[in-house]
């Protein structure tokens, strides 16, 4: 039996990523599949993405907020990116793009952008 995979997600797989500067400015829209990792998604389009860690977690430098989204477009936050977040000493409403993966669509603005 001969499988065939295909690469290209169907349209209902497919989000809306926006990136805002601070100032509210729209810099970046991004067409991705559900679930993808932040992180991952963030570099391969070449937006400046903080990270001293490699993707792994624990320096938070590549916080982001959420300005808008439903509350299940970005997966939940797990016990180990909330207490990563406390010991950098950010805000509650970050998330760790390395650590969280895309379920919606959504609006995301960073303090570095």
């Amino acid at each position: 039996m001969t499988r065939v995979f295909s690469q290209a997600a169907s349209s209902a797989d497919k989000i809306t990523i926006e990136l805002r500067k601070k100032s509210g400015e729209i810099f970046k829209t991004i067409t991705a599949r559900r679930g993808v990792n932040l992180w991952v998604l963030l570099r391969r389009y070449g937006v400046p993405v903080g990270s001293s860690c490699s993707g792994v977690g624990v320096c938070g430098k590549c916080a982001v907020r959420a300005v808008t989204s439903q509350a299940d477009s970005l997966t939940g936050k797990t016990e180990f990116e909330s207490q990563t977040i406390q010991r950098q000493g950010l805000a509650d409403d970050l998330r760790l793009t390395c650590l969280c993966r895309a379920q919606g669509d959504l609006v995301l603005t960073a303090d570095y952008w």
